[in-house]
């Protein structure tokens, strides 16, 4: 790549990253990788903002257009940055940053700016402000932040999908629910802090109760085993729910509390390990977890500032 200019490659089927301008940009590197599996992408260090607005026409749906809005990186694919302080993906509020369809790697840089423009459920919310994820998606050394969107602020996970993080920061992004990340399968957290992001509930029609203001740092929402290992979760905020995780499979924390109270088979999974959930709140009080048809499982050596997180493992400690 030489150049931060957002332009679309000539003819991304060539194999070559060549602009009209005869330039590789992002976006050309892109579509060149999606038409050659297993590519690596080497982005140098400087600020890639994203120019080209979403197509009007396309934005009702999944429909992937790599020429304008988010990337789409459509076939396996590494991209890898000069440093999460060197490389910047700036989405500069014209849509979310990434579209993720295929196995992916991120490493050693920064998205940033996202707002989705995307409604993949025609006339609903929008998922995944920094990155939206339909596949396996790994994050290294990488920081989230600064997006927003209607659900998973940071980033969206969709049913089916796995995300792993590793040294990897997401923070100060915002969203309706899961304001950090939402997953509705497999996520693992490792060596990775989820700090100062921010849920409201937008009081829309259409996403009444449990729909909507849960799950600051992390929201939950499918079955697979949700992992965090030498993780931090501080400082992130909600409306409802619990402000840093919030595990709720398929939304059953809209049923009444009558019925979750007496009835709580746990469908979800929480894994915790050696990780900090501390400075967590719903409204104005601490509320680092909540939980409903699902499980948080110590495996020990966690710190909390509250009793929400189920911490009962070898080492684990509640501050005042």
């Amino acid at each position: 790549m030489n150049s931060t200019a957002d332009e679309v490659a000539a003819d991304p089927g060539s194999g070559q990253c060549r602009t009209v301008s005869n330039t590789c940009t992002l976006r050309a590197a892109v579509q060149t990788a999606n038409a050659r599996p297993g590519s690596t992408i080497v982005v140098p260090a400087g600020r890639y903002i994203l120019a080209i607005p979403p197509d009007p026409g396309k934005v009702q749906g999944r429909n992937a257009d790599p020429t304008t809005g988010d990337l789409n990186l459509t076939a396996p694919t590494v991209l890898r940055g000069a440093g999460r302080d060197r490389t910047v993906l700036d989405a500069n509020g014209i849509d979310r940053v990434f579209s993720i369809a295929s196995p992916v790697t991120l490493a050693g840089l920064t998205v940033t700016g996202g707002v989705t423009a995307q409604h993949e459920i025609p006339f609903y919310d929008t998922g995944g402000g920094g990155i939206a994820n339909s596949s396996n998606l790994v994050l290294d050394d990488v920081v989230v932040r600064g997006n927003s969107a209607g659900y998973g602020g940071g980033i969206f996970n969709v049913p089916g999908s796995d995300l792993q993080t590793k040294n990897t920061t997401i923070t100060g992004n915002t969203s309706g629910e899961a304001g950090g990340v939402r997953c509705d399968n497999t996520c693992t957290f490792t060596d990775s802090t989820i700090s100062d992001n921010r849920v409201v509930n937008p009081g829309e029609w259409y996403r009444p109760g449990g729909f909507a203001g849960r799950g600051g740092g992390v929201d939950v929402r499918g079955r697979g085993v949700v992992t965090f290992d030498r993780a931090t979760i501080t400082g992130n905020t909600a409306s409802d729910g619990g402000g840093g995780i919030n595990v709720a499979p398929a939304y059953l924390d809209t049923l009444p509390h009558q019925v979750t109270d007496r009835v709580n088979v746990p469908l979800g999974t929480v894994v915790l390990r050696n990780s900090t959930i501390t400075a967590n709140t719903t409204g104005t009080a601490v509320a680092n977890c909540a939980k409903v048809f699902a499980r948080i499982v110590s495996e020990g050596g966690n710190t909390s500032d509250d009793n929400s997180c189920d911490l009962t493992g070898a080492g684990d400690r509640i501050k005042s």
